[in-house]
C-alpha cells in the first residue's frame, strides 16, 4: 500500500514551560492543513504521529482546467462544499483545536474571505503558527489564480508576493542552496551537504520583507537570489513560515528520505516548542511510527477481506488491541524524550504484527479454501447434472421412442 502514514512524538522539553497555551489539552499538536489534500506527502505521514492531531480541508482549484467546462463548474461547487464542510465553522472551534495553520496550494477565493479573517485573526491574537508552502494558488498566485497579497494572510507573510508569477524549468536547471543552517528548524535536518534538490524547485518568486530571515536560495543559470525559505515573528513572538515551492518533495520520482521530518519538526517549531536535533534517532524513530501505522493498516484490511467471507477475526483483533496498548504506553516516552526506548517498543510491536500477519495469512488461506472448495463442488455438481440429462437425452434416448416410417412417407417413396 503506497507509503501511507505514522510519525513522531517528540521534542518539547518540558510541556509547562511552553510559551504559548496549546489548543488541545492532551498535549498534542493542533494543525489545520487547507489546501491541496494530493501534495501533501509530509502532512500525509504524521497522520499516525501521536504528537498531531490533523484535520485536511481541501481547498485547491488548480487541476480543473483539464475538465470540460460542465465538469469543471460541478467540481468547483464540490471543492466549495468540502470547505463549508470541513473548515471550522467559528473562531472559537478553531482556537480550541487548533495550534498551527497551513496554507499550502490554497486557492485565495475557495477558501472564502470570511474563513480568510478568521485564520488572520487566529494568529495575531491566538498566537497560531502560520505555514505557507508554494503552489499555482500559493503567494502570488499563478496561470489566473487569485493572489494571497492583498489579503489579511498575505500580510502576515515574511514575502512581498510577485503576482501571477511561477518559476518553472529554467534553463540549466534549478536547485534550492540552504544557507541558515544556525536556525533551530533548519539545522535539525539533513540537507544533503546544504544543497537540496526537491520537487525541480519551481517556485513562486517573491522578495523578502523587511526583517524577515532568508533561510535558503534558488539558484539557476539566470539568477541566484530567489527566496525559498523564509522565517519570522508577528506580534508576541508567533511564528510565521513561507516555503516557496510545493511540499511533495518529490525529484526525479524519488521521495525525499526526511519529508516527514520537515513536516514534524516545522509543526513543533511554529508551536514554539524546542524542535529535536538528533535527526538519525529521531528520523529513526518515526520512520518505525510509519511503517508500523503502515502494517497496522494493511492487516486490518486483511482482516476485514476474511471477516467478510465469515472467518472468525475476534483473536487477531484482541491481540492488535493488545499492541495498541503497547505503543500508547511509549507516550509518556516520548514526551520525556526518550526516543531510543520509544523506538525499542516500536520495535517490539512490529514484530509483533509480522507475527499477527503471517496468522491472519493463514485465516485468509483456511477462509478461501473453504470458498474454493464450496465452488468447487458447485461448478462439479452442475456439471455432473449437465452431463447425466445429456447422455439421457443423446445417448440413451429413453425418454424418446424410435420414429417409424409413415403411410405419407410410404406413399412419397412408391412415387
Amino acid at each position: 500500500m503506497g507509503r501511507v502514514l505514522a510519525c513522531l512524538l517528540f521534542g518539547f522539553i518540558v510541556l509547562a514551560a511552553a510559551p504559548a497555551a496549546h489548543a488541545l489539552e492532551d498535549g498534542r499538536i493542533g494543525v489545520l492543513y487547507v489546501g491541496c489534500i494530493l501534495r501533501s506527502r509530509p502532512f500525509w505521514d504524521m497522520r499516525y504521529d501521536p504528537l498531531f492531531s490533523t484535520s485536511f480541508v481541501q481547498a485547491t482549484l488548480r487541476d480543473l482546467a483539464a475538465f470540460g467546462p460542465a465538469q469543471q463548474a460541478g467540481s468547483e461547487m464540490a471543492v466549495y462544499r468540502m470547505v463549508r464542510l470541513y473548515m471550522p465553522r467559528t473562531y472559537q472551534q478553531m482556537a480550541s483545536r487548533f495550534d498551527v495553520i497551513v496554507l499550502s496550494n490554497a486557492n485565495r477565493e475557495a477558501v472564502g474571505p470570511s474563513n480568510i479573517e478568521m485564520l488572520a485573526r487566529g494568529v495575531r491574537e491566538k498566537g497560531m503558527g502560520l505555514f505557507m508552502g508554494g503552489g499555482w494558488e500559493s503567494f502570488g498566485g499563478s496561470f489566473a489564480r487569485p493572489s494571497w497579497g492583498e489579503t489579511s494572510i498575505g500580510e502576515l507573510l515574511p514575502t512581498n508576493v510577485v503576482t501571477d508569477t511561477w518559476v518553472e524549468y529554467p534553463r540549466g536547471g534549478i536547485f534550492m542552496v540552504v544557507t541558515g543552517l544556525d536556525h533551530e528548524f533548519v539545522g535539525s535536518l539533513s540537507w544533503n551537504k546544504r544543497v537540496a534538490f526537491m520537487s525541480n524547485c519551481h517556485h513562486n518568486l517573491v522578495t523578502a520583507r523587511p526583517g524577515a530571515e532568508v533561510l535558503a536560495h534558488f539558484e539557476s543559470m539566470g539568477y541566484n537570489d530567489h527566496p525559498a525559505m523564509l522565517d519570522w515573528e508577528v506580534g508576541n513572538g508567533t511564528r510565521v513560515f513561507a516555503y516557496m515551492s510545493e511540499i511533495a518533495f518529490f525529484y526525479m520520482d524519488e521521495p525525499w528520505e526526511y519529508a516527514i521530518d520537515f513536516g514534524c519538526n516545522l509543526m513543533i517549531y511554529l508551536d514554539r516548542r524546542p524542535v529535536p536535533q538528533d535527526i538519525n534517532l529521531v528520523h529513526s524513530l518515526r520512520s518505525k511510527m510509519l511503517e508500523v501505522g503502515m502494517e497496522k493498516s494493511l492487516l486490518l484490511a486483511l482482516l476485514e477481506f476474511c471477516d467478510r467471507f465469515g472467518a472468525n477475526t475476534a483473536k487477531i483483533i484482541s491481540k492488535i488491541d493488545e499492541l495498541d496498548r503497547m505503543a500508547s504506553s511509549a507516550k509518556p516516552m516520548y514526551l520525556q524524550l526518550r526516543f531510543e526506548e520509544t523506538l525499542d517498543t516500536y520495535r517490539q510491536v512490529e514484530e509483533a504484527l509480522g507475527k499477527l500477519e503471517g496468522e491472519a495469512m493463514k485465516l485468509k488461506d483456511r477462509t478461501l479454501l473453504w470458498v474454493y472448495l464450496i465452488e468447487w463442488l458447485a461448478v462439479t455438481g452442475t456439471s455432473l447434472v449437465c452431463a447425466f440429462v445429456l447422455w439421457s437425452i443423446m445417448v440413451q434416448r429413453r425418454l424418446y421412442r424410435e420414429v417409424k416410417t409413415t403411410r405419407l412417407v410410404d406413399q412419397v417413396v412408391s412415387e
